[in-house]
């Protein structure tokens, strides 16, 4: 995948990632071919494969460009108020994002959600920083995969839920207020 910094090839992608999302729309990822997205972005073949060389990186580049929750920055480690914070950013992401979420539930691609998130957690220095080696790998991927579960079953459930329940739940989940007698 292109990682330069000439302005066209810059625009380029951008108008592929767009013609992606425009596309699942109203077709499945299986159905959409490179012919479709290359016509529909307005570019050559050629330029697709030079910038990105499968749909796949077009997904994960929308992700990270456009759709990528990054932890605030803090002074402080990432502990208990500020993970409570992390929760209600959280949860404000997925209900702003409920629509992109719709389309990589039905599309089945959350996993392109899950990396994106893994990555953008881990070059996070404000997150869990203080925590290294394969800790931190153990933790980032423990609460990227449970941030991207909560993503997905908000879809499957509806998209019901407003923020202050996401906000709540993801707190407890991560707190372990569930394996206790005393939750509510």
């Amino acid at each position: 995948m292109y990682r330069g910094s000439n302005k066209t090839a810059l625009l380029s992608q951008k108008l592929i990632g767009d013609a992606m999302l425009r596309l699942l729309e109203t077709h499945t990822f299986a159905e959409i071919s490179i012919s479709d997205l290359c016509r529909e972005a307005e570019v050559s073949r050629q330029t697709f494969y030079s910038l990105f060389g499968s749909k796949e990186n077009v997904i994960t580049y929308s992700l990270r460009s456009s759709f990528c929750f990054t932890p605030e920055h803090s002074t402080e480690k990432c502990r208990s108020a500020n993970f409570h914070l992390f929760c209600r950013n959280y949860s404000i992401y997925i209900i702003e994002h409920r629509h992109l979420l719709e389309l990589l539930v039905k599309n089945e691609m959350m996993h392109f959600l899950f990396d994106v998130q893994y990555q953008s957690f881990m070059e996070c220095k404000d997150f869990f920083g203080d925590i290294t080696g394969d800790n931190r790998v153990f933790l980032v991927d423990f609460i990227a995969g449970g941030m991207n579960g909560i993503a997905k079953n908000y879809v499957l459930t509806g998209c019901k839920a407003d923020e202050i329940y996401l906000e709540k739940l993801m707190y407890k989940l991560f707190g372990g207020l569930y394996f206790t007698h005393d939750y509510k």
